[in-house]
């Protein structure tokens, strides 16, 4: 019988597994194809779909991602929302993407990063934690711009998510 001819999803995902296997053993170099900074330092933590991941970033990238997964940065203006004093300790991450792995959208971690200022902080801890990419969109006091503020997670990258934190 003969193998299904691959489907670019399917070699994406594909692709993304063995990214993250290399992750895990050090070879990020040979995982991450594309120019830009090696990084390899823990990253942190990520919100997909209600559930909290852990991630590192591997390679920033020169230019956007295609495919992508949108990354929504959550700031006050100044610093990532959760260094604000006066936010909620339920938001255990500053970063919500748009989907995680499972998603029919996912594209492995290779990211562009959205601005999200916080303009209410109260409002927001009405409402936190914030741990979906609808939770961003719907709320009136975020407002979101392609690309980060000047501080935070490089524009465009490379990121795994490499388990549940």
């Amino acid at each position: 019988m003969d193998e299904p001819t691959p489907t670019r999803r399917r070699l994406l995902r594909t692709t993304g597994a063995l990214a993250m296997a290399a992750v895990g053993v050090g070879a990020t170099d040979a995982a991450a194809a594309g120019s830009g900074t090696d990084h390899g330092r823990q990253f942190g933590r990520v919100y997909a779909n209600d559930v909290l991941w852990r991630t590192n970033v591997v390679r920033e990238l020169d230019e956007r991602p295609d495919p992508e997964d949108k990354l929504y940065f959550l700031h006050d203006g100044g610093d990532p929302i959760v260094a604000n004093e006066d936010v909620s300790e339920d938001q255990l991450s500053p970063f919500v993407s748009e989907s995680g792995p499972g998603d029919q959208d996912w594209n492995g971690g290779m990211w562009t990063t959205y601005s999200a200022t916080v303009t209410d902080v109260d409002a927001f801890n009405d409402d936190a934690p914030l741990s979906n990419d609808e939770d961003i969109l719907a709320a009136d006091y975020i407002e979101t711009s392609l690309g980060n503020p000047g501080f935070g997670p490089p524009n465009y990258f490379i990121c795994p998510l490499n388990g549940r934190a």
